[in-house]
């Protein structure tokens, strides 16, 4: 059985999938260009105050965090629980790219990924070390191995 590699999965799908109903007539990419990140921590160098000269490492993101799961019903399905963090600099821009998010994930699927939903939806934070505004929504992937 081939190895899943949900992280390019879940990505594609973040950055591909056009919002479905207004006013979320924006994409991921339109808000936080590629700047999708998986693991427990932001990159090193990420500022969510945008800065021409590093696009890649700086403005708004998403932090997608893998916080385990369980196996399907059969050996070929992974339901797997993510935490989603959309970072910007102000509490608006925060909310506009967890309702990007959401529009361009919730009752999604492609490929690999059969389904995507959000079982809580963002709760707004303040980073108390950096002063960053932060959404956080938790989604359940049910992604098919093989």
């Amino acid at each position: 059985m081939a190895a899943l590699d949900m992280t390019t999965a879940l990505r594609a799908l973040i950055l591909t999938t056009p919002p479905r109903l207004p006013p979320c007539m924006l994409t991921v990419e339109a808000v936080a260009g590629q700047r999708v990140f998986f693991g427990a921590d932001l990159p090193a160098g990420y500022d969510p105050k945008a800065v021409l000269t590093n696009p890649t490492l700086t403005g708004p993101a998403i932090l997608f965090s893998d916080r385990g799961g369980r196996p399907g019903r059969t050996s070929v399905l992974l339901e797997s629980i993510y935490h989603a963090q959309c970072y910007a600099t102000t509490q608006p821009i925060a909310r506009d790219l967890d309702e990007v998010l959401f529009a361009a994930l919730h009752d999604h699927a492609r490929g690999c990924v059969r389904s995507v939903r959000c079982t809580t939806t963002g709760q707004h934070l303040v980073d108390t070390r950096t002063n960053w505004h932060l959404y956080v929504s938790v989604w359940q992937v049910l992604a098919v191995m093989g």
